[in-house]
C-alpha cells in the first residue's frame, strides 16, 4: 500500500496546505534510508478517493503507507505501477560555504530554508575548505555575495580553488546563488575574471564582473523544460513561468561547444526601486529591502542584459554536476500570499538538491 500526496501547483498556490512541512517530513522519511517515489510524468492511478482513476502530475509524491505524513492532504493506492515515478534520493552530507566574503544577507536565508525543510547541513570556513574537508561531502551549496564571485578568492586562494574543484571532478554536486553561480564560468586568460574564477562551467558573462550593469528588482522566469526534475510540482504546463527575485546575479552565455543544458531564461521585467510594485510586500523583508536598493534594474537593462539569457542551468564536470541559480530563489516571492516557509521558490532549491542528489548516485 502507498499513501498519495499531491503536490500540484495551482497558480502561485499549491494544493497542500504546507509545503514545508511535507517536505521537512519526506526529507526525514528519505534520510531514514526508506523509500519515496516521485511522478516524473502525468499518470493514472485508482485510488480510495477515486477508484475510477484520476490523474496526477508530475512532482506527486508516493510513500509507504506506514510512513505518516501529517498535516497534508493524501489518498491511497491499492497498488502501483512503478514505470512513470522515479525513486528520490537525498545526500547525506551537504555542505555550505560560510567563508570570510560570504554576506549574511545571502547566507542567513539559506539557513531558513535549511530550517523549515529540515535539512542538516554543515557550515564550512575558507580553512575547511583549503584543508580537504569537502572529501567528506556529497553536496557543496555557494551563496550570494557582495560582487560576482571574485571575493571569494580572499579567503579560499588557489588552494581552496583547488579543493573544489577536485571535489566537483571526483564526482561531488554542487549548486550556486547568484555570486555562488558567476563562481564556477570561464573566461578569457588576461582578464581578472580569468584569475578570480574556477572556470568548471562551459559558459561566462559577457560583462564579466561588471554585476553593477543589471541592478535589483522583481523579474519573471520561463522554464525551458517544464518536465525537468528541477521544475516538479512549479510548472503545470507549457509555458510555465515563476516569479523572482533578482540581485545582480549572471546572465549566462554559452562558449563554444558548451555541454550546458538550459533549464529556465529570464522572460520579463516586473518592478524595483524605479518600477514600484502595485502590490504590499509586507509579508517578505527581503522583498523589501530589494526595492530600496541602490542600484535598482530598469526594464532597459532588464531587455538589453537579461530578457532571454538563461536564468537556471546545468552542466557536467569530470564525474560531478552542477546547477546555478542566478535569481535568488532563497530569498522567497516578490508577494505577500506567502509565509517565507511556504513559499514556491524554496521548492526550486529543494527540487535541486534533489536532482544533485540522484545525479550524485546516493
Amino acid at each position: 500500500m502507498y499513501k498519495v500526496v499531491p503536490m500540484t501547483r495551482l497558480g502561485q498556490e499549491s494544493y497542500q496546505p504546507s509545503r514545508s512541512s511535507i517536505y521537512k517530513q519526506l526529507n526525514r522519511i528519505l534520510s531514514e534510508g526508506k523509500e519515496v517515489h516521485q511522478v516524473r510524468r502525468k499518470t493514472r492511478f485508482a485510488t480510495e478517493r477515486f477508484p475510477e482513476g484520476h490523474l496526477f502530475f508530475p512532482g506527486t509524491i508516493l510513500v509507504q503507507d506506514e510512513d505518516e505524513i501529517s498535516g497534508a492532504k493524501v489518498d491511497r493506492l491499492e497498488s502501483v505501477s512503478l514505470n512513470g515515478l522515479s525513486q528520490m534520493k537525498l545526500m547525506r552530507k551537504i555542505a555550505f560555504l560560510d567563508g570570510q566574503n560570504c554576506a549574511s544577507f545571502c547566507s542567513d536565508p539559506f539557513r531558513h530554508f535549511f530550517s523549515a525543510y529540515g535539512l542538516a547541513v554543515d557550515w564550512l570556513s575558507d580553512m575547511d575548505i583549503r584543508q580537504g574537508k569537502l572529501k567528506d561531502y556529497d553536496l557543496l551549496i555557494v551563496p550570494g555575495g557582495p560582487d560576482a564571485g571574485e571575493s571569494y578568492y580572499e579567503g579560499l586562494g588557489e588552494k581552496g580553488y583547488e579543493e573544489i574543484r577536485n571535489f566537483v571532478q571526483r564526482g561531488g554536486m554542487y549548486l550556486g546563488s547568484c555570486a555562488g553561480s558567476y563562481f564556477p564560468l570561464s573566461a578569457k586568460q588576461g582578464t581578472v575574471q580569468a584569475d578570480v574564477w574556477l572556470h568548471m562551467i562551459e559558459a561566462t558573462d559577457e560583462s564579466g564582473l561588471d554585476y553593477w550593469r543589471t541592478g535589483t528588482g522583481f523579474v519573471r522566469i520561463e522554464f525551458e523544460d517544464v518536465d525537468h526534475p528541477i521544475a516538479m510540482s512549479l510548472a503545470l504546463g507549457e509555458p510555465s513561468t515563476m516569479d523572482v527575485i533578482y540581485w545582480e546575479g549572471p546572465a549566462f552565455s554559452m562558449l563554444e561547444n558548451s555541454n550546458v543544458q538550459v533549464i529556465a531564461r529570464y522572460k520579463d521585467f516586473l518592478a524595483s526601486g524605479a518600477s514600484m510594485p502595485s502590490w504590499s510586500l509586507e509579508n517578505n523583508q527581503i522583498a523589501r529591502d530589494a526595492m530600496e536598493w541602490s542600484n535598482p534594474l530598469t526594464r532597459e537593462r532588464f531587455d538589453h542584459h537579461l530578457k532571454g539569457y538563461p536564468a537556471i542551468v546545468e552542466a557536467s564536470y569530470g564525474k560531478g554536476h552542477m546547477v546555478l541559480l542566478s535569481p535568488h530563489a532563497e530569498f522567497g516571492t516578490c508577494g505577500t500570499e506567502h509565509t517565507m516557509a511556504d513559499n514556491p521558490n524554496y521548492v526550486l532549491l529543494m527540487n535541486s538538491i534533489y536532482y544533485l542528489s540522484s545525479k550524485g548516485g546516493v
